[in-house]
C-alpha cells in the first residue's frame, strides 16, 4: 500500500489582505506588481499589442529595456499570427515560451481584453519555470 502525500497548492502572487482575488477586479499596475514579485522574475508588461505600446510594466533588472523587449514580443506575436493564418489553421495561441541561455521568456495572449498580451522574462538560474507560467496564466485570467 502506497501512502498519499498531501498536495498543497502554491500561493497565488494576486493577493489582496491575505484573501485571493478571484472575483474582484485588479488594475493593471496590480497585475504587472503581482507578477514581479514572482521568484527569479526579471520583468514584467501588460502591452497593446496593435500599437506595441507597454500599458504596465515593471522591471526588476536596470540592464533590460523593457520598451524593446515588449515591441520584439509584439513582432514574435504578430509573425505566428500571420502564420496561423496563411496556413490556414484554425487554431488561437495560448502562450509563447522562448529559451534563452539564461532567460524565461514567456507570452501570453490576454482573451479577455482585446489586442493585450501579457510578456514575462525570468532568470533561468533562480526562477521556477512551472510557477512562472502558472502565474502567468492567473493574471491572463484577471485581465478584463
Amino acid at each position: 500500500m502506497v501512502a498519499k502525500r498531501a498536495f498543497r497548492q502554491p500561493e497565488s502572487v494576486f493577493r489582496s489582505e491575505n484573501k485571493l482575488i478571484k472575483g474582484n477586479i485588479m488594475t493593471l499596475d496590480e497585475i504587472a506588481d503581482g507578477l514581479a514579485r514572482v521568484k527569479g522574475v526579471l520583468a514584467t508588461a501588460i502591452v497593446d499589442y496593435g500599437s506595441g505600446m507597454i500599458m504596465s510594466g515593471r522591471c526588476n533588472a536596470p540592464e533590460l529595456d523593457l520598451e524593446v523587449l515588449a515591441a520584439g514580443c509584439v513582432n514574435i506575436l504578430n509573425a505566428k499570427l500571420r502564420v496561423l493564418q496563411m496556413t490556414g489553421l484554425n487554431d488561437s495561441i495560448h502562450d509563447i515560451q522562448i529559451n534563452l541561455s539564461s532567460q524565461y521568456h514567456l507570452i501570453c495572449p490576454a482573451r479577455g481584453k482585446e489586442n493585450a498580451l501579457i510578456y514575462l522574462i525570468a532568470d533561468r538560474k533562480t526562477a521556477n519555470l512551472a510557477i512562472c507560467r502558472r502565474s502567468l496564466f492567473q493574471a491572463e485570467q484577471l485581465l478584463h
